[in-house]
């Protein structure tokens, strides 16, 4: 139990760095737009960052505020924004929001490539 509970945290922890990329983001998108530099491509990647920042920063809340992620899968079948699935552990679901961490990286090195065209 004591390791889930450090994985929780860290995950946390790690999520939160997040933040960082989304600042960068921003002002890449607002240079862009400034300079008329790949506009079109700018404002799909802005999207789909959008997108995944919203997902990470409520990936990190939730790490850091919920000790039971089975009463919050519940919640979630409840309200009709989850499916029925099996129970998942910690490390499956600190897996996953890393994963989308590593999404966001990646796009974000993408749109700093952008200003090397």
């Amino acid at each position: 139990m004591e390791l889930e509970q450090i994985t929780i945290k860290t995950t946390a922890h790690f999520l939160a760095t997040a933040r960082y990329m989304a600042v960068l983001n921003l002002v890449l998108l607002i240079a862009s737009l400034i300079k008329e530099h790949c506009i079109v491509f700018n404002l799909l990647l802005a999207v789909a960052l959008l997108y995944l920042h919203i997902r990470l920063d409520f990936d990190q809340r939730i790490f850091a505020n919920s000790q039971n992620f089975n009463e919050f899968d519940r919640t979630l079948v409840t309200l009709g924004l989850l499916k029925q699935t099996k129970a998942r552990s910690v490390t499956e679901r600190a897996k996953g929001s890393i994963h989308l961490w590593y999404k966001a990286f990646f796009a974000t090195m993408a749109q700093l490539g952008l200003w090397l065209i």
